[in-house]
């Protein structure tokens, strides 16, 4: 079940913690980013990035316990504020990669938080009364600032 609230340019989604209920939700993500007349490649990147964010959340944070997955997007001229949210165990991101695994050693898995680290910046995880939050903004790529990209762990 997916529960949205549109205001002004503001999107608020919850949806359960499964796949297929996340890709439904990242189609409402593009459908209404779409109707914000977004340039299509930041469009791309935040379906990008919050694909890759809320699947890791169903895979790693609840694996098989499932929950609720919430995301906030606010629209701010060429960027994309985000605000995901869900009460599955805890993330270290000091332990996630900034860099791509080696292709020869042909990992599947890996590359996710390194293109969130790519894509986004501001980006922050906080832990807050059993839940996981994670912030960041999108921003058109011409408008990145790479050394924004740093990723601040908050507690």
């Amino acid at each position: 079940m997916i529960w949205m609230d549109e205001a002004n340019a503001d999107l608020r989604l919850r949806c359960e913690g499964t796949l297929f209920s996340v890709r439904e939700a990242l189609q409402h993500v593009h459908q209404f980013l779409s109707i914000q007349c977004m340039p299509c490649a930041l469009v791309e990147d935040v379906d990008l990035v919050l694909s890759e964010a809320m699947t890791n959340i169903v895979r790693h944070s609840y694996g098989d316990a499932g929950g609720v997955i919430e995301c906030d997007l606010v629209v701010k001229g060429t960027s994309v504020d985000c605000r995901i949210t869900d009460t599955g165990r805890s993330f270290d991101p000091a332990g996630a990669g900034r860099a791509p695994p080696e292709p020869a050693d042909l990992a599947e898995g890996g590359y996710g938080w390194f293109l969130i680290h790519s894509l986004t910046n501001k980006l922050s995880y906080t832990r807050e009364g059993g839940r996981n939050i994670l912030r960041f903004s999108v921003p058109a790529m011409q408008a990145m600032a790479k050394d924004d990209a740093e990723v601040h762990v908050l507690s």
